[in-house]
């Protein structure tokens, strides 16, 4: 009589190890699914940071050269010679650059400066762009 009880629990067991087997299965499948999501969405936004770093340094840089123009020469039409680097270009999609020189009137000495990169997504769609303002004086007479 106890070896028919263990043959009918064996039995009973086998089923209800396949419908957990299905079932943990299934979870690890969600796992799995959930996690390449993620895994990818991480990747995205490293490669959104990236450009972004890429543009702030190219950024930097042009306004480093800009500021090194002589005083008569600062203006908007003649900072239109100065291009986004290749290899950034290269980088970014659609890259855009603009550079504004404004003088104020009430303060012949100074110069407002403000640099611009636009650029797009993957999508196609601009990204927010890095924007750099700076103000040039006029070099020994910067207290008038």
């Amino acid at each position: 009589m106890v070896a028919n009880r263990s043959l009918l629990d064996r039995r009973d067991r086998r089923g209800f190890g396949l419908i957990e087997m299905a079932i943990t299965g299934a979870l690890i499948a969600t796992a799995m699914l959930v996690t390449v999501q993620v895994v990818g969405w991480i990747a995205l936004e490293r490669k959104a940071v990236e450009r972004r770093e890429r543009a702030l340094v190219e950024a930097e840089n042009l306004l480093e050269r800009v500021v090194a123009v002589s005083w008569g020469e600062l203006s908007t039409e003649s900072l239109k010679r100065f291009q986004i680097g290749s290899t950034t270009a290269a980088f970014l999609r659609n890259p855009k650059l603009d550079l504004n020189v404004t003088t104020i009137e009430d303060a012949p000495v100074r110069k407002k400066v403000m640099l611009e990169i636009r650029w797009n997504d993957r999508s196609g769609r601009p990204e927010a762009p890095v924007r750099l303002v700076t103000w040039v004086y006029r070099r020994g007479e910067a207290g008038r």
